[in-house]
């Protein structure tokens, strides 16, 4: 099975919310199956996010197993890990850039290059969009996207306690954060080449 059919697979099982369809076509039309995870860090190759998002549902159901008393539904699960970074389909492209090669000789290197159209933050574009096509999440689904990326995320760092009360309310938030962070530090790779 490949990563594609094991993504749509996990979505038409656990997901039943209406609007999927209409995401998963727009997906099919995005370059989502392709693009990387990012442009330098974990998954920066095409077809990282994919997989970045297959390793974030993988830790995260088993992080949840442990808190079964959270009562933290499968349809949550897939909804918030399979989708946490949907902000970043149709957000790179590809670019060059010059470098030494290992005998000291400029050479041109195809690389990624973030061409945001849609500069709202990263958790919040993932919710907006999500929205679009869900019309609604549950207040949990919705802290847990838009706190993904615990003291990565620009209003953290800028002194916004937001992040606090979200994973005091939302267990899920706290757990998606660790599923991300499992992922993208333990698990991914960054290419060099």
């Amino acid at each position: 099975m490949t990563e594609k059919q094991r993504f749509l697979e996990i979505c038409n099982t656990e997901i039943k919310r209406e609007g999927l369809s209409k995401l998963l076509d727009w997906l099919e039309r995005s370059d989502f199956y392709e693009a990387p995870a990012s442009t330098k860090y974990h998954g920066n190759y095409a077809g990282g996010l994919l997989k970045h998002s297959l390793n974030v549902y993988d830790c995260l159901k088993r992080i949840a197993s442990h808190y079964e008393d959270k009562n933290i539904s499968a349809e949550s699960i897939a909804i918030v890990a399979l989708f946490h970074d949907v902000c970043k389909v149709n957000f790179y492209q590809k670019g060059y850039r010059n470098v030494k090669d290992d005998n000291g000789k400029w050479v041109k290197k195809e690389i990624y290059e973030i061409n945001e159209k849609f500069p709202i933050g990263h958790g919040e574009k993932s919710c907006i969009i999500l929205q679009w096509f869900f019309g609604k999440l549950e207040i949990h689904e919705l802290l847990a996207i838009r706190y993904h990326m615990g003291s990565f995320d620009a209003a953290v760092k800028g002194g916004d306690f937001g992040i606090s009360k979200a994973y005091e309310m939302a267990p899920l938030a706290a757990m998606l954060h660790l599923a991300d962070l499992e992922a993208t530090y333990l698990l991914e790779e960054i290419q060099t080449n």
